[in-house]
């Protein structure tokens, strides 16, 4: 039996009642009153935040929009670490990911209707999102969160390009404003948020444990943390 199959295995094992408390344990978070409270329509402060999504709208180039549109997975970072994604196994990173993403949002989408704030294309019908536009609350960004993580777990298997990651995921942040999908409190407050998640998750063994696989090593006082 491969390694990369017995990885599969314990990843599936792993995948029943007790998921969210493998990568991310629930309740490790006051997530609510870590990001606190978002502006509210009706007020100045909302104000802006649309005067801003409305301005990047009518400012915003085909390029961008293209970038806005593409999907926030492996194959969106992969040009950054291509050489060496031939070195890891790249099946069990995927299933990394894939499960800690899971896992926080269940956290953050609980965050997202604890507020309840309308997405710009629902609140002002002159906004034309060009970015996925589910009418679903918007504070805070997903979509930046998911963004994070994989600049985070990537980063950390692939430490070199750490800069590049990173400014890739702040530009996925903000381009969800440009898309006209989310407001700027939503992509701060989804930074904020993500990298506490990573914080947090960077505390498991079974993380570590989880890097060593995709490396391809059992060296654990190798690994991020240790």
């Amino acid at each position: 039996m491969t390694k990369s199959t017995v990885a599969a295995i314990a990843l599936v094992a792993f995948a029943g009642p007790a998921v969210s408390e493998q990568f991310y344990p629930a309740g490790s978070l006051e997530s609510v009153e870590l990001i606190g409270p978002p502006a509210e329509p009706g007020t100045m402060e909302f104000d802006k935040e649309m005067f801003a999504v409305m301005w990047l709208q009518e400012s915003r180039t085909q390029d961008q929009i293209d970038f806005v549109q593409k999907s926030v997975d492996l194959e969106r970072f992969a040009p950054i670490v291509a050489t060496g994604l031939l070195n890891v196994d790249t099946e069990v990173l995927n299933q990394t990911l894939d499960q800690i993403i899971d896992e926080v949002r269940d956290d953050y989408n609980a965050v997202k209707a604890n507020y309840d704030i309308p997405r710009p294309f629902v609140a002002n019908e002159d906004v034309e999102p060009v970015a996925t536009a589910f009418p679903v609350t918007s504070y805070p960004s997903g979509h930046t969160i998911r963004a994070i993580v994989y600049t985070s777990v990537l980063s950390d298997i692939f430490p070199e390009h750490s800069d590049e990651l990173e400014e890739l995921g702040r530009k996925i942040g903000y381009g969800r404003v440009i898309g006209g999908v989310h407001y700027p409190m939503d992509v701060t407050s989804g930074q904020v948020l993500g990298n506490a998640y990573m914080d947090v998750i960077r505390e498991q063994p079974i993380y570590h444990d989880a890097l060593d696989e995709i490396k391809g090593d059992n060296r654990g006082s190798d690994s991020v943390g240790h």
